[in-house]
Parts: C-alpha cells; structure tokens; sequence
C-alpha cells in the first residue's frame, strides 16, 4: 500500500482532515464565535463533510495546539518592534480553586502575543519574581509597563524585578471595585423586582391553562408568559450590564406591548390574565435609569406598530429590544 506523500504533507500525522479545515474550523470558533454545533452543522450540511461533532471538538484542540505553536514565529517577526519600543505586559492568572496549581500567563498588550506561562503551586512573591518575572526580563526589551490585577504578591515582585516600572491595577477589576455598591442595589432591585412578578405570573398561568385551545389569544398570551418567564432569569455582568435593569427594561416593553393591544382590543381577557403590570408599584424608583418613571413601569413610547391580529412574533421582537422602532 503506497501513500501519496503530497497528501500527507496537507495533513497533520494521524488525522484525516486537512490543514485547511482545522484552520477553518479554529477560525469559525474564536473568531466568529461559533458554537461547536454550529460548526458541525455547516461542515455536515453545507459542505457535505462526514464528521462527528466530537471530530469537531477534537480538531478545535488541534487548532489552538497548531496556533501555539505560530508564537515563537509571530515574536520573532515582532522582535524589532519590541527592540524599539519596548514591551507593555499584562500578567494574569487561572486560580481554579484554593490548594490547586495556578496558571501564571503573562502577554504582549500591543499584539497580544502569550510571552511566558508557568503553573505554581506556591504564589508568594519570591516565586513570581524567579518563575514568572525573571524569565520575560531575561529576553533582553525594555519593560515599560505592567498591568495585573490588585494581587499583592505580585505588586511586590514587579516592584523587585522591574523597579521603577509604572504598575497598574487592571480598569477591569477597578470598575468592578468602584460599582460594588451598585451592583449590590441592583441585586437587591432585581430580587424584589422577581417577588413582585413571579406569584402573578404563576396566576396567569393558570388562567391561560382555562382559555380553549383554539383560542386565538392563547398562543400570544402564552408567548408573553414565557418572555416574562425568561427574562427573570436575565444575570448580571457588572460593572455595565446589571440584571436587575435589563429585568426591568425587558418587562417595560413588555407591558406597553400588552397595553397597546389592550387599548386597540386586541387583548379582551388581558384584565383579567395580566394583573402583574402593577405588581411592582411599591419597589423604590430611586434604581432605575432614563426610561423609569416614578410609582411603576416605565412608559416606553417606542415599539412594535401592532395590528388587532395578534401573532407570536411580535412579542418575541418587543423583548428582543434591537430596535425602538420595528
């Protein structure tokens, strides 16, 4: 049996797939920020590729392997830069839980090109001045900044190895420092927000369970009931993205879709399956932002033109809030 050495050179060693394909795959996942079913969905469908969604995952691993491997290629091509400039480094670390080892990686901020990574199991300052600090200094540029989180031990070795470097604390964990106050209103907003919804939702359930299944608004209503549902799940991403708001602003657009439907009799049984709109008058208007009014929802003018002929669709398109003015 003969193998076309032609072939072989298209492909890594014990792998079927060609280089082009691990590299398509690698790129669909971390720069377009496709899911692994998704992948395999265009590979399978579009272009008629028998392969198996674990194969995918699998040629993911190989492709961050292979991108690895670029680094001291991507350096080297980079080495006069670095000469003249000198090196911005962002030091950071994966701690997955207290006894465990800790990955130290520290990156090039102006190409972010990986530079060194250690694991230690010991983190005290000695340590990251010899393993992780020593060996960046030792490739000979000039250092001239250094951006890490508020880990003292770390400010400490920085301050040994690179003495006179500016060292600052990353903005990241500054913001989410200063917005620790708000966070933690807004926290407190949302779960009283989930008290005052969640007992008169449960009760239009049960309302909608009693509308006949060819009832032309039961498939709406429901549609409403689910968003709502769904949305009180929404999680926080602090500093800027708070659940409690997004919780708030998702079910205002809410309630004018369903007024709006009310006022053109769209929705006869609304009274009587949507008291919920009023649930949350009593929580404080001192949270909130431009769209809150005082004493209640807010009153957003904006939205879906609506017909008297209810569809599911539109529903989904108010909560989805990509536009004012659908």
């Amino acid at each position: 049996m003969f193998a076309s050495q032609v072939a072989e050179a298209l492909t890594l060693h014990g792998s079927s797939f060609a280089l082009e394909v691990i590299v398509q795959i690698g790129y669909w996942r971390f720069w377009r920020r496709w899911t692994v079913a998704q992948i395999h969905e265009v590979l399978t469908q579009e272009h008629h590729l028998p392969i198996s969604e674990r194969a995918v995952l699998y040629l993911i691993g190989i492709f961050l392997v292979m991108l690895r491997c670029t680094y001291p290629l991507r350096l080297a091509d980079h080495a006069a830069y670095f000469r003249q400039h000198g090196l911005f480094l962002a030091i950071d670390a994966l701690k997955p839980e207290k006894g465990n080892t800790a990955l130290y990686v520290v990156r090039e901020l102006k190409f972010g090109l990986v530079l060194y990574e250690v694991a230690l199991l010991t983190t005290d300052h000695r340590t990251l001045a010899t393993r992780v600090l020593q060996p960046v200094k030792a490739e000979g540029y000039r250092i001239r900044g250094v951006v890490s989180d508020d880990e003292k031990a770390l400010q400490v070795a920085v301050a040994q190895v690179l003495p006179g470097t500016p060292h600052q604390t990353c903005q990241f964990h500054c913001l989410r420092d200063a917005a620790t106050p708000i966070t933690e209103a807004d926290r407190a907003f949302k779960k009283a927000l989930k008290q005052a919804i969640r007992a008169p939702l449960y009760a239009a359930w049960r309302t909608l369970q009693l509308l006949a299944p060819d009832d032309s608004h039961h498939s709406v209503l429901s549609t409403y009931a689910e968003l709502i549902r769904s949305t009180l799940t929404e999680g926080s991403q602090p500093p800027f993205a708070l659940g409690g708001l997004r919780v708030f602003e998702d079910l205002a657009r809410l309630e004018a879709s369903l007024r709006r439907n009310q006022k053109k009799g769209g929705i006869r049984c609304w009274t009587h399956c949507w008291r919920w709109s009023n649930a949350a008058d009593h929580l404080p208007s001192s949270i909130g932002n431009s769209n809150a009014t005082r004493g209640g929802w807010s009153s957003w003018s904006g939205g879906l033109t609506r017909t008297k002929t209810l569809s599911p669709t539109p529903p989904v398109a108010v909560f989805s809030g990509r536009s004012r003015n659908c």
